[in-house]
C-alpha cells in the first residue's frame, strides 16, 4: 500500500469514472427519475447543481453562437464558467452532462486525494497518508457529490492545498527560493478560494491568523527568526485583506455577493461606518437567516433561534458545537426526509463513523500535543465545524459544507488508526 501511491490514485480515478458513467446512464434512461435528471444531476442531494449546469450550458452556447467575447461578458460563478469550456468542446460529442464535466470533476477529486496524502505525509508518515487518502476516496456521499456540477470539490481542494502550504511554513525552515514559491501559491489559493466560496471566507481568515500566531510562538520558543517563512504568511495575509475589495466572490444571479468584515477599502468598496465586531455579528445573523430558506425544511435544526447580539452568539456556542459535530442526530437517521429515507440512512451511517473518528483524532492530538502544525489542522477543523453549527440551520446544507472539515479530522484520526495497526502487526509477528 505504501510502495506506489500513483497506482492507488489511478485506481481511485477509475472508480470515479465508473461511478460517473453509471450515474449518467441511470439519469439518461430515467431509471431513478426522482434522484437523477437526464444529465446525471442529483435532484435529491445536489439540486443546486442543476442551476450551475444550466448556466454552464448557456455560456457554452453563447461562446459557440456569438464568440469568446460574449462568453467572457456573462457573469456566472467561476466553476460554472470552467464547466462551460468542457461543454463547448467535449459537450459537442457527449452533451452538456456529467460525462462532459468529468475531466474537471476527476481532476478536483484526485487533487483532493493528493492534498490529503501530502498533508498526512507531512504531518505524520506515508502509512497514515495512504490510509487517510483511502478513507476519503471511498467516502460514499463525498464520492457521490464529487460527480456533480457543484462548487464544493474545487473549493475543498483550494482550502486543503492552502493548509498544506501553511503546514510547510510551520514545520520547515524555508529557503528564499522555496518561500517565493510558497508565497505565490498561498496567495493564489487564497484569492481563488474567495472567488469560489466567499461565504466561508472566515475559515481562511482564521487559518492565516492562527498560522501567524503559531509561527511567532515557534520563533520565540526556538529563539530563531525565520524571515523566509514569515514572508509567506505576510504575503498571504496581505492577499486576504486586499482581494475581497478588488475581486467579487462569484454567486448565482440575484444572490448578494459575500462580504467580509476584514478588507482593505477600495474606491468601489469604501470602509463601512460600522466596526469590525458589529459587522461580524451582523454577518452571523444574516447568514443564519439565509439558511432558513432551504428547500428541505424537515431537516432544519433550531430554526427558531435568532442571533441578534453578542450575548445571543455566546449562549448559542455550546449548542452550535453539538450541531456542528453531531448533526444529523441519531433520531434523524431513520426518519424520512424531504427526499426519502435512503439519504437519511446513509448520512446517519457516515455520521456514526465520524463519531469514532472524532475520538481517534482526539487521541492523536493528545499524543502529539506539542506539535504546532497539528494544532493548526485540528483547530481549523474544530472552529470551522462550530462556525457551521452557528450559522447553518439546515442539516443537509451543513452536511455538504462540513466535508472539508471532516477530511481534516480523518487525516488526524488516520494517525491513530495507523499507530494501532502497526502495534497489532508487531504483536502478531512477535
Amino acid at each position: 500500500m505504501r510502495s506506489n501511491p500513483l497506482r492507488w490514485l489511478l485506481l481511485a480515478g477509475a472508480i470515479h469514472i465508473t461511478l460517473t458513467l453509471a450515474i449518467f446512464l441511470v439519469g439518461h434512461f430515467q431509471l431513478l427519475p426522482n434522484v437523477f435528471d437526464q444529465y446525471g444531476t442529483g435532484l435529491s442531494f445536489a439540486i443546486d447543481g442543476a442551476s450551475y449546469r444550466d448556466l454552464a450550458s448557456q455560456l457554452a452556447n453563447a461562446w459557440q453562437t456569438n464568440g469568446f467575447s460574449s462568453w467572457l461578458a456573462i457573469k456566472v460563478p467561476l466553476h460554472s464558467r470552467l464547466y462551460s469550456i468542457l461543454f463547448a468542446t467535449l459537450g459537442r460529442l457527449l452533451g452538456h452532462n456529467i460525462l462532459a464535466a468529468e475531466p474537471l470533476n476527476l481532476l478536483y477529486y484526485l487533487g483532493i486525494l493528493g492534498c490529503v496524502y501530502l498533508l498526512g505525509r507531512e504531518l505524520f508518515n506515508e502509512l497514515t497518508a495512504m490510509l487517510a487518502a483511502a478513507i476519503v476516496a471511498v467516502w460514499p456521499s463525498f464520492l457521490l457529490h464529487s460527480t456533480q456540477f457543484i462548487r464544493d470539490t474545487l473549493s475543498i481542494f483550494c482550502l486543503l492545498a492552502l493548509l498544506f502550504v501553511l503546514t510547510i511554513v510551520l514545520r520547515r525552515e524555508l529557503s528564499w527560493r522555496a518561500a517565493a514559491g510558497a508565497a505565490v501559491l498561498g496567495a493564489a489559493l487564497t484569492a481563488l478560494f474567495w472567488v469560489l466560496r466567499g461565504n466561508m471566507w472566515n475559515v481562511v481568515v482564521f487559518a492565516l491568523g492562527l498560522t501567524m500566531l503559531l509561527l511567532s510562538w515557534r520563533m520565540i520558543r526556538t529563539r530563531r527568526f525565520l524571515p523566509a517563512n514569515a514572508i509567506v504568511i505576510v504575503v498571504a495575509l496581505f492577499t486576504m485583506l486586499l482581494v475581497p475589495s478588488r475581486l467579487e466572490s462569484t454567486t448565482l444571479a440575484g444572490v448578494r455577493p459575500p462580504a467580509t468584515p476584514l478588507a482593505i477599502p477600495s474606491s468601489t468598496q469604501p470602509a463601512p461606518a460600522e466596526g469590525v465586531f458589529a459587522r461580524v455579528l451582523k454577518q452571523v445573523g444574516q447568514r443564519r437567516t439565509g439558511f432558513r430558506t432551504y428547500r428541505a425544511q424537515e431537516s432544519n435544526i433550531d430554526d427558531d433561534v435568532h442571533l441578534m447580539s453578542a450575548s445571543d452568539v455566546v449562549r448559542f456556542i455550546p449548542r452550535a458545537t453539538v450541531i456542528g459535530f453531531l448533526a444529523p442526530f441519531p433520531r434523524m437517521w431513520f426518519q424520512s426526509g424531504s427526499f426519502g429515507r435512503t439519504g437519511r440512512l446513509l448520512s446517519g451511517a457516515e455520521t456514526l463513523v465520524m463519531y469514532f473518528f472524532y475520538a481517534a483524532a482526539a487521541v492523536c492530538l493528545w499524543r502529539n500535543r506539542r506539535r504546532l502544525e497539528l494544532w493548526l489542522l485540528f483547530l481549523v477543523a474544530t472552529i470551522g465545524t462550530i462556525g457551521l453549527g452557528l450559522v447553518v440551520v439546515n442539516a443537509g446544507a451543513l452536511y455538504r459544507l462540513r466535508y472539508v472539515f471532516w477530511i481534516m479530522f480523518i487525516i488526524v484520526a488516520a494517525e491513530t488508526l495507523a499507530h494501532f495497526t502497526v502495534l497489532r502487526t508487531s504483536a502478531i509477528k512477535s
